[in-house]
This record gives structure tokens, sequence and C-alpha cells, in this order.
């Protein structure tokens, strides 16, 4: 949501696209093969002939037969993970394929490969949704320390199947479930993700809310905050303009973020867009009051952009130049 949005704004170009894309896919391979996928390959399983979801099963049985329970989370977490990983390289490879298919580099048995590709991504998906649940269903594992992050981790797998209601679900279980936990702000967020989707702009709000009230980090709040304003922006009226006013100033205050980052790219938009709503609605009498809020760092040079906007509208347009 936040690249679609920041790309509707105009800040985002295709060589920088691009070179992201490519940044992530090598920084997945230095994952795999720094040793974060299991040297058990879930794959390899598969073409065995394993039943999806068998492995991950097997832990759950061992809490029963009087296995320790910490033990039993640790092993079916990083079975979840492991599978998650997987799937992660799989996507880069799925990544080369398509830049080597751009480039006009593909050989004759690329189709064949992508589909083999994708048919194992599925696969994988399913394991991993299902080494998930086992963990955090299973009632002598609730107090696992695993647990909120795996139920996370089971959201965000079944938001990738498509089960947009079941990844919400989880999502809320997590928050209600866990809500001090340090995964708890990114499930009110991705919570705001789902509702600015589908159009639920009052829920994403309050969700963003959810998400600034934790004890989160700078990341996490430019994003939580970023979503808010456009939230904001698009339930209309005029507080509602000047809360996103308010939203977009918080991001600017809390400094600026690693270049190349998709937090940079919020601080490059919501610096522009701050701009572009105050000239356009705020009040200018108190222009100089508002941005000082946004720090020393930014604040003077917004309230010059801002002042300089308002100047050019004030003055009378040229003789001959078409009204727009």
């Amino acid at each position: 949501m936040l690249e679609r949005a920041a790309k509707g704004a105009g800040s985002f170009m295709e060589p920088r696209r691009a070179a992201a894309r490519r940044l992530a896919a090598f920084a997945a391979l230095a994952l795999a093969s720094a040793g974060c996928v299991a040297q058990g390959s879930p794959a390899r399983a598969d073409r065995e002939g394993a039943v999806p979801g068998a492995r991950a099963a097997a832990p759950a049985r061992a809490v029963g037969a009087g296995a320790s329970a910490g033990a039993a989370a640790e092993r079916l977490f990083h079975e979840a993970e492991s599978l998650a990983s997987r799937r992660r390289v799989i996507g880069v490879q799925l990544f080369v394929l398509d830049e080597a298919a751009e480039a006009g580099a593909a050989g004759e048995r690329a189709a064949a490969r992508r589909a083999a590709l994708e048919a194992e991504a599925a696969r994988v998906l399913a394991r991993t949704v299902a080494a998930y649940a086992a963990l955090v269903d299973a009632p002598a594992l609730r107090a696992a320390k695993q647990r909120p992050a795996a139920l996370l981790g089971l959201a965000r797998a079944l938001e990738d199947s498509g089960d947009l209601r079941g990844a919400e679900a989880r999502l809320r279980q997590l928050a209600v479930e866990h809500p001090a936990s340090s995964e708890a702000p990114e499930a009110h967020l991705a919570l705001a993700n789902l509702a600015f989707a589908a159009g639920r702009l009052d829920e994403a709000v309050i969700a963003c809310d959810g998400a600034l009230r934790g004890a989160a980090g700078a990341a996490l709040r430019k994003r939580a905050l970023y979503v808010k304003s456009w939230s904001l922006r698009g339930l209309g009226g005029s507080g509602a303009v000047e809360e996103a006013m308010v939203a977009l100033r918080a991001i600017v205050q809390l400094g600026p973020a690693r270049a190349g980052s998709i937090e940079a790219t919020i601080d490059e938009a919501a610096e522009r867009e701050l701009v572009d709503l105050y000239a356009a609605h705020g009040d200018l009498s108190r222009a100089r009051a508002f941005f000082a809020g946004a720090g020393e760092r930014a604040g003077p040079r917004l309230l010059v952009e801002v002042e300089a906007r308002a100047a050019r509208r004030g003055r009378p347009e040229p003789q001959g130049r078409p009204a727009l």
C-alpha cells in the first residue's frame, strides 16, 4: 500500500524500483547462503512424496507425548521460519527469471522452469501456513514465547495465499492476545493496510493509532503515520485534512531514514505532500507555528516553500495566459 500511495504521488521512478528489486533479491540470496534456510529442504521433501503439512504436525504430537512445550514450540517455529525462508528464495529465483525474460535472455526452458517454481512455491506456502497454525493453535503452546511472531508469520502467509479474511482474523488475534508483544504494532499496521485496501478508511485510521500507541521504532511509526495521512485525506473534511497534515508533520519530525529504504521514500513524499496540503488548505497566518513543530532541520525549509507557494498563488496571472 505504501509503495502504491507514494507512486501515485510521483515519488517512485522505474529505475529506482528496479534497483530496489535487485537489492531485495541479492539480500534474500545472501540470507539463504548464510544458512537461514534449513538444510533439509522442504522442496526436496515434497519431491520425495511427503504430504504437505505432515512434518509441521509432528512436533504438535510430541507435546502430547510428554515433550517439553518450549522445545516443541521451538521446533515448530524453526520449521515454519525455514519454510518461509525457502519461499523467499523461490521468489528470488522467479525474479531472476523475470529479469532474464525482460532482457531477452531467457532460455527455451524458462517457461517450464517458472511453472515448476510456482508449483513449488504454492506447496511451500501451504506447508508454511500449516506449520505456523500448528504452533499457534496448540493449547499446550499458548504461552510459548514464539507465539506472537508465529501469529504474525501466519497472517502474512495467509495474506500471500489470498485468504485476506483469515489474515485479518489472525492479526486481530495477535493484537488481542499479545498486546504487549513487539509484534503487536506490526499487527495493527497490517490491519490498517488491509482496511485501507478495502476502502474501510475509518478502520484504517483506528488501526494506525493502535500501531502508534506502542513503543514501536521510527520506521514502523513512519509507515503507520503515512497510511493514517492517506486514510484521513480519503475521508475528507477540513478536520480530517488537518489531522492528515499533523500526521505528515510527525513523519518529518522523526528525522531522515536510511537512504534507499522505504522509510526514506516516505520522508520525501511526506515533505512534498505536507507543503502541497498546507498551501491548499492550511491557515497561512499560523504557518510559522505549525512548521516549527516539524523540527529545526526541516521546519524552516518547508515554511519557506509554503510561503513561496502562497506568494506565487497571490500574483496576478499574466495576460493572455489561458485559465485552467
